[in-house]
């Protein structure tokens, strides 16, 4: 499937009909369902159905989601998983960022054929960012320019460019839920991360590999493209280690 950024609203979630295997697809935080667009059209061009969820309190304003709870990141997702489930015989869940945290939590509580980690932020660089529990008494919004990037790339990339401090303690308390369960991981899994990643700690995707009990395990590595990796310079490295680990699972 191709579109072009002017026939559509690339921060609404979006369906792509094909066969019985599905592929949720959640995207990171603060972040839309366009950061993973390109990899929706990509698997659909391959014949899997293609949901890409929207998460509540994202594409619209920070006011709206600084309202929001883990729980209702967690509840979007399942939202996606059950709209699939409903369609077809095979779920396939992926995630980038903090979409692949409630990934691996869909896969720790819920029946899937395979989960893939794009990124996961299970141990990040920003140090101050574990004391948003103190620090949202004291400030409500952190903001950032964003970087200058390619057109190509800054078309996906339509995310905020401010986060409620409130809602980067409620991205922690999602990471400490996920990561004590990781052990319950038993599906395939598939690691994807990159060693200049700004924003995440390489050790994340070693952390995730040795937790989870999964029999099938892959990892790739990138070694050029920062934290967004789905729309960056190896995006078709990413795109083709998710196509070829969806290919090994009958």
């Amino acid at each position: 499937m191709e579109t072009t950024v002017l026939d559509v609203d690339l921060k609404k979630e979006y369906l792509f009909e094909g066969n019985d295997e599905g592929c949720l697809v959640i995207h990171g935080f603060t972040g839309t369902p366009a950061e993973l667009r390109l990899l929706g059209e990509r698997l659909n061009s391959k014949g899997y159905t293609v949901y890409g969820v929207r998460l509540k309190g994202h594409g619209t304003n920070v006011e709206d989601m600084e309202k929001c709870t883990y729980k209702d990141w967690i509840d979007s997702a399942i939202e996606g998983y059950n709209l699939l489930k409903k369609r077809c015989k095979k779920i396939h869940v992926i995630g980038h960022s903090m979409g692949s945290l409630l990934a691996l939590y869909i896969a720790e509580n819920y029946e899937v054929d395979s989960v893939s980690a794009l990124a996961p932020p299970l141990f990040n660089k920003n140090k101050a960012a574990n004391f948003a529990f103190i620090i949202k008494y004291f400030m409500r919004y952190s903001e950032w320019e964003p970087r200058e990037r390619p057109e190509e790339e800054m078309k996906y990339l339509l995310g905020y460019n401010k986060v409620p401090i409130k809602s980067v303690d409620e991205f922690n308390k999602l990471n400490k839920v996920v990561r004590k369960n990781l052990s319950k991981i038993e599906a395939p899994l598939l690691i994807v991360y990159s060693t200049n990643d700004e924003t995440v700690e390489p050790r994340s995707a070693d952390y995730l590999n040795n937790s989870a009990k999964s029999k099938l395990k892959r990892i790739c590595k990138l070694e050029k493209s920062g934290h967004n990796i789905t729309v960056e310079c190896e995006r078709e490295d990413c795109f083709k280690a998710v196509l070829e680990f969806l290919s090994e699972i009958k």
